[in-house]
C-alpha cells in the first residue's frame, strides 16, 4: 500500500485521489502466487480559458464567457514488495466506489464463515489498508489547504512537518498564525515566525517542577515502556531535591523483574545518601510509603516493559492503577526519539494508568523534536521535565514552552548549563 501510494504521489502528482482499493492474487514469472494491492488513482487537472469578455461569469449564459473544463487521468498502481505496475484506465469515480462498497460487503459476509483468528487477520490487515488511505488523503488534504495561505505559511508548514510535527497539527497551527497575522500591518518571514512561535508556545502545557505539600510527603511515580531512562530520571530528580533544595527525599522500587535494576537505584541511593526500600507487592508498595511520612518526596521506580506485552501491563495497573487510599502523582516517561506511531501506541497502552504529566527523555539523541508536541496536544498532559543526557544530576531541566518549541523550530538541540533545575525549582 505504501508503495503504491508514493508511485501515485510521483506519477499523479499532489491533487491526486484515490478511487478504489482492492487484493488480487497473480502469479509471477516462477509460477508462484503473489498477492497485490490494486490502487487505483485519478488527477483532475483544471485549464480555464478567457474570451475578451474576462468580466463575464461562468455559466451566466454568455457564449464569450469564461469556460472551464477538466482532464481526468487515471491509473491503477500495485504494491506488493516494493514492485509497482501501472496501466492506464478510464474509471468513473462514483461506479467504483459502489464497487468498493459491494465487494466490501461480500467480504463481510464471507468473514462469517472464516476461523476466527482468520477473520481477525483479515480484519487487521483492512483497517493497516485504511488507515494508510487516511494518512495519504489528510496529508493532500494539508498540503493544499496550507497553499492557500501563500509561499511563507507554506514553507513554515513544511518545516513543522520536517521536525515531525503531526500534519493535522501543523495545518491549525497555521490556520491561526493565518488568522493572528491578518491584525498585522507588516507581513514578512520573520514577522510570520515569530507570530508561529507565539503561536505555538500558547498550545504547547507545562507543569512546571513538582510541587512538594505543605505537610507529609509528595508521592510520585514514574512509569514508562522499557529503556526509556526511568531510573535514571529518578536519580536526577531525587539529587536535584536533595542536594539543591536540601528537602528529604525517599527512594522507593517496584522494579524487581529486569536483572541489577534494583543495585542501579541502590548505587545512586547511596552516593545521595538517601533511604531505598523494594517492594514486591501493591501491599508492601503502600506500607512503605506510609513507612516514609517524614519525607518531603517519595519517588517511586517501576520496571520497564513493553506495551505490547498484556500482563505486565496489567501488573502495573495493580500496583498504581488505583488511587482509593493513597494519593501519588504518576509521570510517563517517552523518548523524545520515538516515532510518532509508536508514541500514540504507547500512550494508548500507558494510559490505562492514571497519568498526569510526561517526561520527554533522550533529547541528546533527537534529530526532530515534533513528536513532543505531537503528545502534549493528542493527550493534553503538561510536560513536567525534559532529560538531556546521562549525566546525573545536571542533565535534566524543567520543561518550558518557548524551550519546546525553539527546539521545534530550529530541530537544534544545546544543553543548558549544568544545575539550572535546581536554580529555577522554587
Amino acid at each position: 500500500m505504501k508503495t503504491a501510494l508514493r508511485n501515485i504521489r510521483d506519477e499523479l502528482g499532489p491533487n491526486a485521489f484515490v478511487l478504489s482499493t482492492r487484493r488480487i492474487n497473480r502469479k509471477d514469472k516462477f509460477g508462484r502466487l503473489k498477492t497485490l494491492i490494486e490502487v487505483s488513482a485519478a488527477s483532475d487537472v483544471v485549464q480555464v480559458s478567457n474570451s475578451k469578455q474576462d468580466a463575464a461569469p461562468v455559466g451566466a449564459g454568455s457564449a464569450d464567457g469564461a469556460r472551464a473544463f477538466s482532464r481526468r487521468s487515471s491509473s491503477s498502481y500495485y504494491g506488493e514488495g516494493g514492485a509497482m505496475a501501472k496501466s492506464a484506465r478510464d474509471s468513473d469515480m462514483v461506479g467504483s466506489l459502489q464497487s468498493q462498497v459491494d465487494q466490501l460487503k461480500s467480504e463481510l459476509a464471507l468473514l462469517g464463515g472464516q476461523h476466527p483468528a482468520q477473520a481477525i487477520e483479515s480484519i487487521k490487515e483492512e483497517i493497516v489498508e485504511l488507515k494508510d488511505l487516511v494518512e495519504f488523503a489528510t496529508d493532500q488534504w494539508a498540503e493544499q489547504t496550507v497553499n492557500d495561505y501563500g509561499p511563507i505559511l507554506g514553507a513554515l508548514f513544511r518545516r513543522l512537518k520536517r521536525s515531525d510535527v503531526d500534519h493535522r497539527l501543523a495545518t491549525k497551527l497555521i490556520a491561526i498564525t493565518s488568522r493572528e497575522l491578518a491584525k498585522c500591518p507588516k507581513i514578512d518571514e520573520k514577522e510570520s515566525l515569530k507570530v508561529l512561535f507565539d503561536v505555538m508556545k500558547r498550545q504547547t502545557l507545562v507543569s512546571g517542577s513538582i510541587e512538594l505539600l505543605e505537610s507529609g510527603p509528595k508521592t510520585v511515580v514514574l512509569i514508562g515502556p522499557t529503556g526509556v531512562g526511568k531510573t535514571t530520571t529518578l536519580a536526577k530528580i531525587a539529587a536535584q531535591y536533595s542536594m539543591f533544595r536540601k528537602k528529604k527525599v525517599g527512594l522507593l522500587t517496584i522494579d524487581t523483574f529486569r536483572i541489577g535494576a534494583v543495585e542501579q537505584l541502590r548505587t545512586y541511593a547511596n552516593i545521595l545518601e538517601l533511604p531505598l526500600k523494594v517492594a514486591n507487592t501493591p501491599e508492601q508498595m503502600r506500607k512503605f510509603v506510609s513507612d516514609y511520612s517524614g519525607m518531603d518526596l517519595v519517588l517511586i521506580d517501576t520496571g520497564g516493559r513493553s506495551q505490547k506485552d498484556k500482563a505486565k501491563m496489567a501488573e502495573l495497573l495493580n500496583f498504581v492503577g488505583g488511587r482509593d487510599d493513597m494519593y501519588y502523582q504518576v509521570h510517563l516517561l517517552l523518548s523524545g526519539a520515538t516515532k510518532n506511531r509508536d508514541l500514540v501506541e504507547i500512550t494508548r497502552e500507558f494510559g490505562k494508568v492514571p497519568t498526569d504529566y510526561v517526561i520527554f527523555t533522550k533529547l541528546d539523541e533527537c534529530n526532530s523534536f515534533g513528536g513532543i508536541l505531537n503528545e502534549i496536544l493528542w493527550t493534553q498532559k503538561p510536560a513536567s521535565y525534559l532529560t538531556t543526557g546521562q549525566s546525573v544530576p545536571d542533565d535534566i531541566e524543567v520543561a518550558e514552552a518557548g524551550r519546546i518549541v525553539e527546539l521545534i523550530l530550529t530541530s537544534t538541540f544545546q544543553k543548558k548549563v549544568s544545575g539550572a533545575l535546581g536554580k529555577r525549582a522554587k
